[in-house]
């Protein structure tokens, strides 16, 4: 048996968008050093990344009908938005086989890469990656990202944004009945990982927590913002920042909507960014 875990947090986060060219043109006015387009040939897709340093959120759309995006080709009917978390392991074997004992019937491991430029020199950027199909998906679609060369996606210079952004907080569901995804949840991150809050659940991932609300709580908790989607779906985005008051300002000069419903808040409307919603906070 290997040693190793099988997840041991968040690594980064998909929002799929249907028309990448605006939604790389949008997050470039919200103040993110939007990394340049990367095409995933065997899959069809392509992507631009928002690096930080520890884990980062990509853009992902289709440019090429193919087998493996036909699931996403789907979703993406109803609109984009947040659709995925990858969680950290310590190999995609690893996953897999616990993913299988757990009884959340994984695919095989997949291996793709995609091309990138590192200071003027075509490297490739390589994963390993495991997913869970739409049986076992508790409204998140999870799946584990190895990477097998993170010295071309993990960069300093790549995480310095003019927002100020920092990292990943937290990612926020709605769901109607919260505690009904528990068990399901507790297969990926363990027993004893999901706790009540309230009338929501919290999963604790190893890393940043993942909150699951009902929509009552959830436009609570986000005043000012009208969901994406009916039905329970992953909703929001939470990311550190440096400064509030010069994100704001950031915001304001390049003509951004955004909801301050506390002092300690921002909140930008999926409207605003290619479908999904963003919260702002400096802790």
């Amino acid at each position: 048996m290997s040693a190793g875990r099988a997840v041991k947090g968040l690594d980064h986060v998909v929002v799929m968008v249907d028309g990448i060219d605006a939604a790389q043109a949008a997050y470039t006015r919200l103040g993110f050093q939007v990394q340049p387009r990367g095409f995933h040939k065997k899959l069809g897709t392509a992507n631009h990344l928002m690096i930080f340093e520890k884990d980062y959120f990509e853009i992902l759309g289709i440019v090429e009908d193919t087998p493996f995006n036909a699931e996403r080709r789907e979703w993406l009917k109803q609109g984009g938005g947040l659709a995925n978390v990858a969680l950290a392991t310590d190999g995609a074997d690893i996953a897999f086989e616990a993913f299988k004992r757990a009884g959340l019937n994984p695919d095989a491991p997949l291996d793709f890469d995609r091309a990138v430029d590192i200071a003027g020199k075509t490297e490739h950027a390589a994963f390993r990656t495991v997913r869970i199909p739409k049986t076992n998906m508790p409204v998140v679609g999870f799946f584990v990202c190895e990477h097998k060369t993170p010295q071309f996606v993990y960069r300093s210079e790549w995480a310095r944004h003019p927002n100020g952004a920092r990292g990943i907080r937290s990612v926020t569901v709605i769901a109607e009945q919260p505690a009904k995804w528990t068990a399901e949840l507790e297969k990926y991150f363990g027993t004893g990982s999901v706790r009540r809050e309230g009338d929501g659940v919290v999963a604790d991932t190893g890393t940043q927590p993942i909150h699951y609300l009902n929509r009552r709580d959830y436009a609570a908790r986000y005043p000012g913002i009208t969901p994406v989607r009916p039905g329970d779906h992953p909703a929001l985005l939470s990311l550190r920042i440096d400064s509030l008051g010069a994100c704001e300002a950031l915001l304001k000069k390049n003509g951004v909507t955004v909801v301050k419903p506390d002092a300690g808040r921002l909140l930008v409307p999926p409207s605003q960014a290619a479908h999904l919603t963003l919260e702002l906070a400096e802790r």
